[in-house]
């Protein structure tokens, strides 16, 4: 089995490059339309791979849901959310470019990049949150899926459509990136899948 992370769709603040964060900002009709092509990816993945997609789990927030209904329904199969795939909160940044927020916050954001994996902006997370909380989340799905008739791991892949940051910080761990810089190595790409084998999350947990 594979465990696919997606990023939503693109939304007018993505275009605008203003920070979103936990602000719940819809897909625009580019994001809408960049949601079907990750549906017709996949499609094309499962009828290649021979591996069905079963089931897809997603983050509260709109732009991320909105993606994964056009993919649940263009592959028939189950939309759940799930409290924990948010994106990464940036308190007090939120609605600002980074320029703004660096203006108006410069000693809250020096302190912030210094320590990234444990110090917060104001109002907001560390690296450190948003990967406790996906792992709670990710144990969650795992209880749920466990709780399928018949369901094997080995056997389906799943997706969970979720946000930028998350997905930064898992790729970062899981290829051995500092996090210092992962904003500025590790790029993640409006409705693409970045694949992980369950193998390489427990991994990542075994780093917290």
């Amino acid at each position: 089995m594979s465990i696919l992370l997606a990023r939503h769709g693109e939304t007018d603040w993505n275009v605008e490059r203003r920070i979103q964060g936990n602000t719940d900002i819809p897909l625009n009709e580019n994001g809408i339309r960049q949601a079907h092509s990750l549906s017709s990816y996949l499609e094309r993945e499962e009828r290649e791979k021979g591996v069905p997609l079963s089931f897809v789990f997603t983050s509260p927030l709109k732009r991320a849901e909105e993606t994964a209904e056009i993919v649940g329904k263009r592959l028939a199969v189950p939309v759940e959310v799930i409290p924990g795939l948010e994106e990464m909160d940036f308190g007090v940044c939120e609605g600002k470019s980074w320029l703004q927020a660096k203006a108006e916050y410069a000693k809250e954001i020096e302190e912030w990049e210094d320590n990234k994996r444990y110090h917060k902006i104001p109002g907001g997370e560390s690296y450190q949150d948003v990967l406790e909380r996906f792992f709670s989340a990710w144990s969650l799905i795992k209880k749920k899926l466990k709780e399928q008739p018949a369901f094997s791991l080995r056997e389906k892949d799943i997706l969970l459509v979720t946000h930028g940051a998350l997905i930064m910080l898992l790729l970062a761990m899981r290829d051995g990136q500092a996090l210092a810089d992962s904003f500025v190595r590790v790029k993640v790409e409006n409705a693409r899948a970045y694949s992980f084998e369950e193998e390489e999350l427990d991994a990542i947990f075994m780093k917290l």
